[in-house]
C-alpha cells in the first residue's frame, strides 16, 4: 500500500511533463550543436532554453532578470542559437535564479507567443562569437557623420509621391520589392540595370543634398564628385540581396549615408571571408578599391539584427537590436569611360570585351554550302561542336515531354521497339515503361547524361545509324531534321529512319517551322516578345550602393510562368491551357563518323517560385540570360561574316556583317529566309583566382558571362516535310499537323 503511495506521488503532472521534455530537448541541442554537456550538480553557469537570440530574446531582457538574483559575470548570446547563458560569480546565486526561474514566461503577453524558459546547470560556456575581424580593405566608417538636426532636416525633404504623381515624377520615384526608391541627378533603369548617361533628370541634384556631397568631398576619402543620388527607404524586415554596384556605370567611391535606422551590412569575399559591419543611424560608409569592385554587400531581410550590446557590464556581449524605419542615401558618380579596375573577375567592362572575343572564337565564318564538304563542315562547326559544349546547359532545358509525342508513344502496342533518333537527354525513352526504348544522338555528352538516367542510348550520326533494316517497329525524330543543311542530307536522314522500321512501322518527326503566324494566330514564341523587356539584364546595376541584385533574367523569369514559348526550340506544352501543341528541341544529329555505346538533370532549375514544369520556352533563349536579341542589339550573338565589324561599348555589343553570310536571327521575330544561326549563350563559370565563385554574385552579372555559340538551321515552309517523307519512297504519310511553330509528319512505311 505504501509502494503504491509513493508511486502515485512520483507522477508528473501534465505541465510537469511538457516541462521536462523542452528542458530535455535543449539540452540535446547544446551538446549537438556545442559538444556541452549538461550537469546534474550545481555549478555557476545556467543554460536558458528557448532565451537564445533565435527566439527573438534580447540581452537586454534577460540581465535585470537574472541580476535580481546575484551578480551576473557575463550573458552568453551565440547567433543562431535558441539558448543562451548566464555566468554568476558564486554558486548559490546560480542555484537560487534557477529554483526561481525555471518556466519563467518571457514577454508575457507582449509577443506573438509567449516563451518559457528552461533552465540547467552547465559546466562550461561557450565563447561569444562576435566577428572581430578589420574591414574589407578600402571600407571606410565614419559614425556621427552628421547631427541629429541634420537628419531630420534631410528626413523631412525627401517626399514620397503617391498615385496621383505626375508621370514625370513618378519615373524618378518607385516602389520596389524590397523597398520603395527615388532618384536625382540620373535615373537608375531597372529594365536595363544601368544609367543613361546622356539623359540627366532635369531637377539635377537638390541644393540640401549638395551641401552633404561638400561635407564628403571635404574628407579626402572621395576623388570624383557624386552626380547621381539614390533614396531607398527600408521597412523592418526589408533587405537586399548580395551584389557589387555596375563598374561600368560608376566611379570607384560608393558612399551611403544610414538615415533613421542602424542595419548591419554583410561584406562577402569570393574566398569566402564575411564580415558584418554595422552602420549605426547618421554614419557614412565609403566603399573604394577593394571594398567597391570585389566585395559583394546586401542586407538580410529581417526585423532585427544581432550586434554586440551596448550594456557595460556583459563585456561586449551580443544581444538583438530591432530595426526601424532606415532611409539610406546612396551618392554615386557617373562613370564616362569603361572600367579598367584591378578586378576583371568582376568588371563587366573588360568581361565585354572577353564575351565579344570569346564569341568570334567560337564563331568562324559560316554560308550555305556548295557541296557536301562545306555542308559537313557547317554541321560539324553549327551543330554537332556547339551541342558537345553546350550539352549539359541544354539538357537543363529538358524536363516535360510534349503532349503529342507521349501521345504518338502511349498508343504504340507494348513491346514494341522504338528508336529516338535524337534522343538529347533521354526524355522520351522513359515516357511509355511497355515499350523497348532505345536512344541515339551525335553529341556523347548527351548520350553520357542518357546513361547517367538509366537509359539505354548510344552515340551515332543520323546519316548512317549502326541499327539492322527493318529491326524497330516505331521512330521518333524530334527537331533533328532541321539541323541539315542540304536537301540531299535531310532526304539521307529520313532514308535512314525508313531502312530501319519494320513494315508497317511509324515515324513521327517535328521540325521548325517558317510560319509563326497561322490564321491570324502568333506562335506562341512571337507572342511572347513582350517579355523581352524584363530580360535586358546588364552585367551591372546599382540603386543605393545597396542595390537590387535583380533576378530577372530568363531562367527565374520562364520558370516564374511568365512565358508561355513554344517552337522547335521549345521544351514542353503550354503551361496551364488544356492543349495538346506540343514544341520541339534541337538536338544534333548529323555527318560524323559514329562511335557505338551503351545508355536529370543535376541542376533542379525549379527551385525558383512558379512551376516546376514551365518548359515551354524556346532553347534558342531559354536559361541563357539573353532576350529578343539579335544582329546589333544589347547582348546579341555575333553574326557571322569574314570580316565582321565589332563595335564595343560597356554594356553594349554591337556586330555587323559585311559580306552575304548566314545571318544571325533576331529571335522572337518571323523568319525571313529559311537557312540561318540560331543563337545559344551559354554562361561561363567564373574563376575568381581565389578558389570557388563566389555565391553573392547578382543575377545580372551572372547573366553577364556567357560565350554565344550559333547553331544552324534550316526551317520548315508548308508541305517541305511532307514532299521529303514521300521523295525517299516506301513511305505513306499518315497524318500531318501544324503545332504551335512546328510542322509535323507521322508517316508509315508500306
Amino acid at each position: 500500500m505504501a509502494s503504491a503511495e509513493s508511486q502515485e506521488k512520483k507522477k508528473l503532472s501534465k505541465a510537469e511533463k511538457k516541462a521536462a521534455r523542452k528542458q530535455a530537448k535543449s539540452q540535446h541541442l547544446l551538446l549537438k550543436h556545442d559538444g556541452i554537456a549538461t550537469s546534474e550538480t550545481p555549478t555557476k553557469f545556467l543554460l536558458i532554453g528557448n532565451g537564445g537570440l533565435l527566439n527573438g530574446i534580447q540581452q537586454e531582457l534577460l540581465a535585470p532578470l537574472f541580476k535580481h538574483y546575484g551578480q551576473v559575470e557575463e550573458i552568453v548570446m551565440l547567433p543562431g542559437k535558441p539558448y543562451s547563458f548566464v555566468c554568476y560569480r558564486e554558486i548559490d546565486r546560480a542555484i537560487k535564479a534557477h529554483d526561481n526561474l525555471q518556466g519563467y514566461v518571457l514577454r508575457d503577453g507582449l509577443g506573438p507567443t509567449n516563451i518559457r524558459m528552461y533552465l540547467s546547470y552547465v559546466t562550461q560556456v561557450p565563447k561569444n562569437s562576435i566577428n572581430c575581424e578589420n574591414l574589407p580593405a578600402g571600407l571606410i566608417l565614419i559614425e556621427d557623420f552628421i547631427d541629429q538636426s541634420l537628419e531630420r532636416e534631410l528626413l523631412e525633404s525627401i517626399t514620397w509621391e503617391d498615385g496621383s504623381a505626375t508621370c514625370e515624377s513618378q519615373s524618378a520615384q518607385q516602389s520596389l520589392k524590397h523597398r520603395r526608391v527615388k532618384h536625382h541627378g540620373y535615373e537608375f533603369l531597372y529594365s536595363t540595370n544601368n544609367i543613361d548617361k546622356d539623359n540627366p533628370m532635369p531637377d539635377g541634384m537638390p541644393a540640401l543634398f549638395g551641401q552633404v556631397i561638400d561635407d564628403i568631398m571635404a574628407t579626402g576619402h572621395v576623388q570624383c564628385r557624386p552626380d547621381q543620388l539614390t533614396i531607398n527607404q527600408y521597412q523592418p524586415g526589408q533587405g537586399i540581396p548580395p551584389h557589387i554596384d555596375t563598374h561600368s556605370a560608376f566611379e570607384d567611391a560608393i558612399i551611403a549615408l544610414s538615415l533613421g535606422s542602424q542595419v548591419l551590412m554583410e561584406f562577402s569575399h569570393p574566398d569566402g571571408r564575411h564580415i558584418p559591419v554595422l552602420l549605426p543611424p547618421r554614419s557614412l560608409v565609403i566603399m573604394t578599391g577593394e571594398a567597391r569592385y570585389l566585395w559583394s554587400h546586401g542586407i538580410t531581410p529581417r526585423k532585427g539584427d544581432i550586434v554586440p550590446s551596448a550594456t557595460t557590464d556583459t563585456k561586449g556581449g551580443l544581444t538583438l537590436m530591432p530595426r526601424s524605419v532606415r532611409t539610406s542615401l546612396t551618392f554615386r558618380a557617373i562613370r564616362r569611360e569603361p572600367c579598367k579596375c584591378d578586378y576583371p573577375s568582376r568588371c563587366d567592362s573588360q568581361q565585354n570585351q572577353t564575351i565579344v572575343k570569346a564569341t568570334q572564337e567560337h564563331n568562324p565564318s559560316a554560308s550555305l554550302p556548295t557541296s557536301e564538304q562545306e555542308a559537313a563542315v557547317l554541321e560539324q562547326t553549327h551543330v554537332h561542336q556547339v551541342y558537345d559544349r553546350i550539352a549539359e546547359h541544354f539538357s537543363d532545358t529538358r524536363h516535360k515531354p510534349w503532349p503529342r509525342v507521349a501521345e504518338f508513344l502511349n498508343k504504340l502496342a507494348p513491346g514494341s521497339v522504338v528508336m529516338d533518333v535524337g534522343c538529347g537527354n533521354g526524355k522520351y525513352l522513359g515516357v511509355n515503361r511497355s515499350l523497348y526504348t532505345i536512344g541515339c544522338d551525335r553529341s556523347q555528352h548527351l548520350v553520357d547524361i542518357c546513361r547517367q538516367r538509366q537509359f539505354q542510348a548510344f552515340t551515332s550520326d543520323a546519316l548512317e545509324l549502326p541499327v539492322r533494316s527493318a529491326s524497330v517497329d516505331a521512330c521518333i525524330c524530334i527537331a533533328v531534321i532541321h539541323h541539315f543543311s542540304t536537301q540531299a542530307r535531310r532526304e539521307k536522314a529520313v532514308q535512314e529512319i525508313v531502312r530501319i522500321l519494320n513494315s508497317g512501322g511509324q515515324a513521327l518527326i517535328y521540325v521548325w517551322a517558317v510560319e509563326q503566324e497561322r490564321n491570324k494566330k502568333k506562335s506562341n514564341y512571337l507572342k511572347d516578345s513582350k517579355t523581352s523587356d524584363k530580360v535586358q539584364i546588364a552585367n551591372n546595376g546599382a540603386t543605393d550602393c545597396e542595390q537590387e541584385a535583380v533576378d530577372t533574367n530568363l531562367e527565374t523569369e520562364r520558370r516564374n510562368g511568365n512565358a508561355c514559348l513554344q517552337n522547335p526550340e521549345t521544351d514542353s506544352s503550354i503551361s496551364n491551357q488544356n492543349s495538346k501543341a506540343t514544341v520541339n528541341e534541337s538536338h544534333s544529329i548529323t555527318a560524323s563518323p559514329s562511335n557505338v555505346g551503351c545508355s536529370d538533370t543535376s541542376q533542379d532549375c525549379c527551385k525558383s517560385k512558379g512551376t516546376a514544369d514551365r518548359e515551354d520556352v524556346p532553347d534558342i533563349e531559354r536559361r541563357n540570360g539573353v532576350g529578343e536579341k539579335g544582329v546589333g542589339e544589347k547582348g546579341v550573338g555575333v553574326p557571322q561574316g569574314k570580316d565582321p565589324k565589332v563595335t564595343s561599348t560597356d554594356s553594349d555589343v554591337h556586330l555587323q556583317t559585311t559580306d552575304n553570310t548566314l545571318p544571325v536571327h533576331k529571335n522572337r521575330t518571323q523568319f525571313v529566309q529559311p537557312d540561318l544561326l540560331v543563337p545559344w549563350h551559354l554562361k561561363i563559370k567564373k574563376d575568381t583566382g581565389q578558389g570557388s565563385p563566389s555565391k553573392d554574385l547578382t543575377a545580372q552579372n551572372e547573366a553577364a558571362q556567357s560565350v554565344v555559340y550559333h547553331r544552324y538551321y534550316h526551317v520548315f515552309k508548308e508541305g517541305e516535310l511532307e514532299k521529303l517523307c514521300l521523295c525517299v519512297g516506301d513511305t505513306e504519310v499518315v497524318s500531318s499537323y501544324y503545332d504551335q511553330g512546328n510542322w509535323c509528319v507521322v508517316f508509315k512505311k508500306k
